[in-house]
């Protein structure tokens, strides 16, 4: 059963296309081929372009036992060719060839572009094809022909807000405006997609990180009996990124690798391989109660011993300051008090990002808040670390638009929603342009959507995002 699953990570990229046209999947009319579907006592229908597709999905699907080992021992390349050897080049038809670009974009994006571009000149008529199409030129931020391939899709299978909304992005993106807002007003009218739609699938094109590559390195690296890759690779399962909202262990993973780790190097070894596995054994925890951890980190002597004893390695450090503190096994008072110049000093020798989110978490609302969000700007080159100096001067009154720690902000991080938005409030008050500030901030937004509440929910949403198109739209009339 976990194979089965593991095979999702292969063809997940075709649920993305039923997010995308607001739809789960089905068979939709397409271009009438040769071939027909034979259907004894009912009337004889041509085959489309959809039914190849599906049956191609089916195929793959019968895969899922053999493909979800490949990928449970982190051989993404097994699984790949795998994938390659179910549909011969020989033989292969462009509805294959679309799915399995569709099936490998996580684990071989070079190759998955390659095969999704033959389907589409191939398949000119088909919806999911161009979108596809278009996606992949979105990431490589090929835009005008992204742009392209999405409204074509869009005139084949009309009315998809999240197709429309990533659309617009491209036209902004070269400089479009009037049809960006075009295209934005038609998501705003569209009858297909929901706002979850259309979150999921411009985070699925904008985000760049690829932690099945990076974990499919890390494996490689753990067989030749590469102890601090092995606690990398324990840490990463630990804390998988799923999406902009949603991280977390990936149970599956870890279990594997827990066992490749354990085979391959040896037990009471490298500290940071026992702190990594000590981790893994609070990822692994279906309930992490407040009892739980504190008895896993008292025995592992970490943290919440009587020596306060910090990890080595900062990654694991943060994680097990996390399980922690959501547990109760300790409060962000004591935690400040027995661990906070610890956390400190471990971010700076470290620069890891995490670690000066941890320190700040620990020092949040206290005096050194700003030193620490200076000094992770400084050494980690962290934007929340740079929007957290920059709120931290709006709430004195002290930032202005030619402040010289806006002005370095901006040029140093243009992808930050957080940085754009109080770049968008000072230009303003300032009289500079609101255009292009508009522009700036929603460019921003798709790169990473600014943080969100929602029913006392806080996490990445388009609600900025939105507001900002209706601001420029505005603007306009």
């Amino acid at each position: 059963m976990a194979k089965s699953r593991a095979f999702g990570c292969v063809i997940a990229a075709i649920a993305t296309l039923g997010c995308a046209f607001g739809q789960t999947s089905g068979r939709q009319a397409g271009k009438p081929g040769e071939k027909t579907i034979e259907t004894p006592g009912k009337v004889v229908r041509p085959r489309t372009t959809q039914d190849d597709i599906d049956d191609a999905i089916a195929i793959l699907k019968a895969q899922a036992s053999v493909a979800g080992e490949f990928l449970l021992k982190g051989d993404v390349d097994g699984a790949s060719k795998l994938v390659l050897e179910t549909f011969p080049e020989a033989t292969r038809t462009p509805a294959q060839s679309f799915v399995m670009g569709q099936a490998i974009f996580r684990n071989d994006p070079k190759l998955s572009y390659s095969l999704i571009k033959s389907a589409a000149k191939k398949l000119p008529d088909s919806a999911e094809v161009l979108l596809a199409w278009g996606l992949e030129q979105h990431r490589e931020r090929e835009y005008e022909g992204a742009l392209q391939a999405y409204e074509r899709a869009d005139e084949l299978r009309p009315g998809n807000a999240p197709v429309l909304a990533v659309a617009a992005e491209c036209a902004l993106r070269i400089g479009n405006v009037e049809k960006a807002l075009a295209l934005w007003k038609s998501c705003g009218e569209a009858t297909r997609g929901t706002q979850e739609d259309i979150e999921s699938l411009v985070c699925e094109v904008n985000d760049r990180r690829r932690p099945m590559g990076r974990r499919a390195e890390l494996v490689k690296k753990v067989l030749n009996a590469n102890e601090l890759a092995a606690a990398d690779l324990l840490l990463l399962d630990c804390d998988w990124p799923s999406d902009w909202w949603n991280k977390g262990p990936n149970r599956q993973f870890l279990e594997n690798d827990l066992l490749t780790v354990g085979k391959w190097i040896l037990p009471g070894g490298n500290v940071q391989v026992q702190e990594a596995k000590c981790v893994g054994a609070l990822a692994m925890m279906e309930r992490p109660t407040k009892e739980k951890v504190y008895d896993l980190l008292r025995r592992s002597r970490y943290l919440i011993d009587e020596q306060a004893t910090m990890p080595t390695n900062a990654r694991a450090a943060v994680q097990m300051l996390r399980y922690a503190i959501r547990s109760g096994a300790t409060t962000r008072d004591d935690a400040r008090v027995k661990l906070g110049p610890q956390f400190v000093e471990m971010a700076k020798n470290s620069g890891l990002k995490d670690a000066f989110e941890a320190a700040g978490f620990l020092y949040f609302q206290t005096g050194k808040a700003d030193e620490i969000d200076r000094l992770g700007w400084e050494v980690a080159k962290d934007p929340r670390c740079a929007a957290g100096v920059l709120a931290a001067m709006v709430e004195k009154k002290e930032l202005k638009w030619e402040s010289p720690e806006l002005q370095k902000a901006i040029k140093d991080f243009p992808e930050s929603a957080a940085i754009a938005g109080i770049a968008l409030k000072a230009g303003v008050e300032a009289g500079q342009p609101k255009r292009d500030l508009l522009i700036r901030a929603i460019l921003a937004e798709y790169s990473g959507f600014s943080l969100s509440d929602r029913g006392g929910t806080v996490r990445p949403r388009s609600d900025a995002l939105r507001d900002l198109w209706q601001q420029l739209a505005e603007l306009k009339e």
